[in-house]
């Protein structure tokens, strides 16, 4: 919805996952050392090479988009560096370039700091998902839908140890992630928004992330189809016995996180509690 806007630029491939390679963490701790460096330039190497296929080149003749061509170019063979990350928004200019990668939020603290040091001016845009939902979401992608298996297949124990594991609990600390952020960034430059306004109100919610981005904020501005469902994910309910299990994983962040903001994290919080204490009757 934003690359819509005129003033705005995205690159065509949403996540470009440069800070995360160039800083894995791994079980809180930032990998250090010449093997762990080359580890993570091999992995981005081979993620820019699935990028590079025929099918992908096809469309891109089919749409005869020959920009993203030489954009697909240098993505693929400019070298790993920070230079070469800031070349891929050349083709920005005059528009505001900008980017969209999850995995940032599980940035260290080093990172972010090498993240300020190239661009301390940039607007960071945080939008939150119930961690329970999220939590609950990752699983089944990774256990289910990624192998092909139904999530009726898939036993109490390995949900369970995935909701407990290090990836998932990473990605749903957001208290810690608005934390680290917030230590190198001003609080003007951070805005948290919430998944259920993409669901309730969407118009809404871009608006005011155009606003905080400086460009046109108006309902002209608001493409039509910002009300479509994009790659919906199974309906699976959560049940019972899980979610009581992921609401005292979350208990704690949803407190403070309720504390934080109004709205949605208190009306996650409620569910929290109540998934809690349907377990105490």
């Amino acid at each position: 919805m934003l690359s819509t806007h005129e003033d705005i630029w995205l690159p065509h491939v949403k996540e470009l996952r440069y800070f995360d390679r160039r800083f894995p963490i791994r079980q809180g701790t930032t990998t250090r050392g010449r093997r762990s460096r080359r580890m993570a330039i091999a992995n981005h190497v081979s993620a820019r090479l699935r990028r590079f296929s025929v099918t992908k080149v096809k469309e891109r003749l089919r749409f005869r988009r020959w920009s993203d061509l030489g954009w697909e170019f240098r993505y693929l063979f400019g070298s790993w560096d920070d230079a070469w990350y800031a070349s891929l928004f050349k083709p920005a200019h005059p528009r505001i370039p900008g980017e969209i990668t999850p995995a940032y939020s599980c940035l260290s603290a080093e990172a972010i700091s090498h993240v300020h040091a190239l661009m301390p001016e940039v607007k960071l845009i945080f939008l939150l998902r119930d961690p329970v939902e999220r939590a609950w979401s990752h699983a089944k992608m990774d256990l289910a839908r990624a192998t092909g298996r139904s999530t009726a297949t898939v036993t109490d124990a390995e949900f369970i140890q995935h909701f407990e594991s290090y990836e998932s609990r990473i990605h749903g600390d957001y208290p810690g992630t608005i934390g680290r952020w917030l230590t190198s960034f001003p609080e003007g430059q951070f805005l948290v928004g919430f998944y259920d306004e993409i669901l309730s109100n969407p118009d809404q919610l871009l608006i005011r992330i155009f606003r905080f981005l400086g460009v046109s904020a108006t309902a002209t501005n608001v493409p039509p189809q910002v009300r479509a469902r994009i790659s919906p994910g199974g309906e699976a309910a959560i049940p019972a016995q899980l979610h009581r299990h992921l609401a005292g994983l979350y208990l704690d962040d949803l407190t403070i996180l309720a504390q934080q903001f109004n709205g949605c994290p208190r009306e996650w919080l409620g569910r929290c509690e109540a998934a809690l204490s349907m377990g105490r009757l």
